[in-house]
């Protein structure tokens, strides 16, 4: 299952996410010479190696929460 969400494009509008006490906020799609950024407290912490990884969990995690809400719109027809 998890293969198949992988398989879908990502989003095309990153946004920022709590993540815990944190705040994940995305390098821009257009990618260039910016990371992403961890905020915890408004202390900034540059994503460098991290950076790639969390962004493809974030795209896995939010296709599988736009099929989960369409499967649930689904199922209350």
């Amino acid at each position: 299952m998890i293969d198949s969400v992988r398989d879908q494009s990502p989003p095309s509008r990153r946004r920022s996410t709590r993540l815990g006490s944190f705040t994940y906020i995305p390098a821009p799609a257009t990618g260039g010479a910016y990371n992403g950024i961890l905020m915890r407290g408004g202390l900034p912490v540059t994503l460098e190696v991290t950076e790639e990884i969390l962004q493809e969990f974030m795209d896995v995690m939010s296709g599988l929460e736009s099929d989960l809400s369409r499967r649930w719109v689904e199922v209350e027809i």
